[in-house]
């Protein structure tokens, strides 16, 4: 590879520097005005509101909701999976509402998850049920987020609120599991 046609953001995003100076400025405050960014630009207002949507379509800005890490006291766990058959896996927990984060990665591991929940309990029986217990998975490491440096904002299904280890959720992609959603008086009819 030819270091000297080193590519910067501008060319890989196809955006210009007013583009940037825009991402730079909502990221360091989502609830900033228009008017101020386009103050800060020299752009008009009706202007910068049509490269805002224009960045919105291109995915390079997007509206997260959820809890930050750095300021709510929520468990989170990182979780490192070794599968065989890392699409296999994959396919399983795309659409899990308890796996917050997914990433295929490199190295002894190739999946990446992260899972938020109430308790450590509720993290260990998802991954138990999720991982552990599927004969694709090779080996799993858990590690326990203590704190987070910067602000990163992760969403939660409140359902994982009613796990028990037994169902994995509505749209649970487990093959052995009933699919329908989980409700509290399945719990206490057992």
């Amino acid at each position: 590879m030819d270091m000297s046609k080193k590519k910067s953001f501008n060319e890989l995003l196809s955006i210009d520097n007013d583009d940037k100076k825009i991402i730079e400025m909502i990221e360091a405050d989502p609830g900033i005005t228009h008017s101020d960014i386009a103050k800060e630009i020299e752009k008009s207002q009706p202007a910068v509101g049509a490269r805002i949507i224009k960045l919105e379509r291109k995915h390079l800005l997007t509206k997260q909701v959820g809890f930050n890490i750095k300021k709510v006291d929520i468990k989170t766990a990182i979780v490192f999976v070794s599968t065989k058959d890392v699409d296999d896996i994959v396919k399983k927990i795309e659409d899990c509402p308890f796996i917050n984060h997914a990433f295929k990665i490199s190295g002894d591991y190739n999946v990446l998850c992260f899972i938020a929940a109430a308790d450590l309990q509720t993290i260990e029986r998802l991954v138990d049920l999720c991982f552990r217990r599927d004969e694709n998975v090779l080996s799993v490491k858990t590690n326990i987020l203590i704190d987070s440096i910067h602000d990163f904002v992760v969403p939660i299904d409140f359902t994982i609120e009613n796990f028990d280890g037994r169902w994995c959720g509505p749209d649970c992609n487990l093959a052995n599991m009933p699919r329908y959603k989980f409700k509290k008086q399945d719990l206490e009819e057992e």
